[in-house]
């Protein structure tokens, strides 16, 4: 079960980590906020756009043969924003200024997904470190957990 304290771990972890970090917003598959550092005005339109966003790059995926969408990215010169599926009912939002090493991100973001979706309600502290080792990457796919690459 993913609660707040996750998605605010998550958003602590990745602005400490990666320099650059505009937005973390967290939101369910259909549309409803979780978790957002944005402006508090925005944040039903927002998760609703990257819950589409999410939605349509998988309807895309499959049209294409690519089974097991874990993100999608949309770019432009004023910066990025990557949307992961965390599982079947959550997905998280970054965005990012436009010089953002965004290898760096995936590779941040994926060690964070399997922190959250490993972690129960009692494990709902900072995931930053989490009990992968160094060098250790997630990735998670819709509807399974993260595996050691």
């Amino acid at each position: 079960m993913i609660v707040r304290q996750h998605a605010l771990g998550v958003a602590a972890t990745l602005r400490s980590e990666i320099p650059g970090i505009r937005r973390v917003l967290v939101a369910r598959t259909d549309g409803l906020p979780f978790y957002d550092d944005g402006d508090p005005a925005l944040h039903d339109s927002s998760a609703a756009v990257v819950a589409t966003v999410l939605g349509i790059a998988q309807q895309s995926g499959m049209a294409f043969g690519l089974e097991g969408l874990e993100m999608t990215t949309v770019r432009g010169p004023a910066g990025s924003m990557v949307v992961y599926a965390v599982d079947d009912h959550h997905l998280l939002a970054v965005v990012t200024e436009p010089k953002v090493n965004l290898v760096l991100l995936d590779r941040v973001v994926l060690r964070l997904i399997a922190g959250m979706v490993g972690a129960g309600p009692q494990g709902a502290g900072p995931l930053g470190s989490g009990s992968q080792g160094a060098g250790s990457q997630g990735a998670v796919l819709p509807r399974q957990a993260a595996h050691a690459l």
